[in-house]
């Protein structure tokens, strides 16, 4: 039954900085009513919306007000702006690699935001930093890396995999000049921004090539490697990916660890997309190596489904990453040492948000079991979809899914590639997003929200086989 819309703090005067309980019960109640209403409408609401016009962008772009507005006009305003775009709080959201915005997860951030603990340093808060360390300590043994092992939660992959080239960095010492980072053609993007961050030279990324299945080709490595270490440089970082962005294919991460260990390169696995899928038989089965990385990237608010903003490294080593980032000043001084981990100690955060007690809240209400039952059914429907799309007419498909991304093209060439897409987005059924590999236009649809059915990916198959043949 769709919910009535319910008027909330009409007044139009400004509320004081501490809102009374009256005033906090209304202000909630306002917010939670319109929440469950968002949420409700997923279910049929388009994937995407058309272009905004300029008068709403010029009303959400006004300066705060002096005196205050009715929260129900606030929220009113919020209800516009989110439909626009995509909807990537829907189940019809394939594009790119969706993140489901889990509600349990979003009440634990309102939680941790109104209590406000101060999660950098354990001595403020040895509470809430033992919540978000038993989450870390949990990912740390799901990954099976050792007893040494830590981890941090970060705003995301890009953080993380910062943080990880930072600490790889420090073990070549002060002159780093001539150390190297290898990665594939197929590596997030934001490996080489962090190694520019992080003072590397693009003569020191090494971008090594991939084989027919979009896998970091061992033999290339190996030859540069060695070819590097000839030259007398240092094998700084070796990244393999565990499931790229855009296909979802895993590299070879038992032989990118003896390439690493051989050459003494620090040896990265960036899993913010597949990670997680560790939870699964499958998945696990596909990520074998992994447990030899010093550093993983994770990303829960990818295949944990949790809202934006929560990703993490892992490390084989804690001391390293804190080696690497910890630093003091004066006004420190009284920070004690504790059995806890400083997390400001670990990246290049001081004042941070209490992720942990957003991944926490959730895994402990659900249990750990519906988020694998989950991920199974992602992967699921990537075998669902794949196996429909193979006996497509007019359609090509690239690989066998090893995770939840099915990568697809038009026989006919590019240019069909490209009416496809746009196909499929002008519908706003579904929203998919595109990728280039090998100078080829593919198609991507991503599973990865707790929002998508069957139906749904049955949906985009239709359309991408009508669009097929019309070519």
């Amino acid at each position: 039954m769709a919910r009535e819309a319910r008027k909330y703090s009409r007044r139009m005067s400004g509320l004081p900085l501490e809102p009374s309980a009256a005033d906090r019960d209304e202000l909630s109640g306002g917010i939670l009513e319109f929440l469950h209403r968002w949420i409700d409408a997923r279910d049929g609401a388009p994937a995407s919306w058309p272009e905004p016009d300029g008068a709403l962008i010029d009303s959400l772009l006004r300066a705060p007000s002096v005196d205050g507005i009715a929260l129900d006009q606030l929220l009113d305003a919020v209800g516009r702006a989110a439909d626009t775009g995509f909807d990537t709080a829907g189940g019809a959201m394939l594009s790119y690699i969706p993140s489901g915005g889990l509600y349990t997860a979003a009440l634990g951030g309102l939680v941790g935001s109104v209590t406000n603990q101060y999660t950098g340093g354990a001595h403020a808060s040895p509470g809430m930093t033992a919540i978000e360390e038993s989450v870390v300590r949990w990912m740390v043994a799901l990954f099976g890396l050792p007893a040494t092992g830590g981890g941090v939660l970060l705003s995301g992959g890009s953080m993380a995999n910062q943080v990880a080239v930072v600490t790889a960095r420090s073990k070549l010492g002060d002159d780093f000049r001539d150390g190297v980072v290898y990665c594939s053609t197929r590596t997030h993007h934001s490996v080489e921004k962090a190694a520019r961050i992080a003072g590397i030279g693009a003569d020191r990324v090494r971008l090594i090539a991939s084989d027919e299945h979009r896998r970091l080709d061992m033999d290339a490595l190996a030859r540069q490697v060695a070819e590097d270490t000839n030259n007398g440089l240092r094998p700084m970082m070796i990244v393999a990916n565990a499931g790229t962005t855009d296909t979802g294919a895993i590299d070879p991460l038992n032989a990118c660890a003896d390439i690493a260990a051989a050459s003494g390169a620090w040896f990265h696995a960036d899993a913010a997309y597949g990670g997680f899928f560790q939870l699964t038989e499958r998945g696990r089965a596909r990520l074998s190596g992994i447990e030899r990385a010093d550093s993983i990237t994770v990303d829960a608010h990818k295949s944990l489904f949790l809202p934006f903003g929560v990703g993490g490294l892992l490390v084989r080593d804690r001391a390293a990453v804190v080696e690497a980032h910890q630093g003091r000043g004066a006004y420190m001084q009284d920070v004690p040492s504790t059995d806890l981990p400083h997390y400001m100690e670990m990246g290049p955060e001081l004042t941070r948000p209490n992720r942990g007690l957003q991944v926490w809240l959730a895994l402990n209400l659900h249990g750990t079991d519906r988020f694998r039952d989950e991920l199974d059914r992602m992967l699921d429907l990537a075998e669902h979809a794949a196996a429909r799309l193979a006996s497509t007419p007019g359609v090509e498909l690239l690989d066998a899914p090893e995770l939840s991304v099915v990568a697809l093209r038009a026989a006919a060439g590019d240019d069909d590639t490209r009416r496809l897409l746009d196909v499929l987005v002008s519908s706003r059924e579904v929203h998919v997003s595109s990728t280039t590999i090998d100078d080829r236009v593919y198609v991507r649809l991503a599973f990865l929200s707790q929002r998508t059915t069957t139906a749904i990916a049955d949906r985009a198959i239709e359309l991408i086989a009508s669009a097929a043949s019309a070519d």
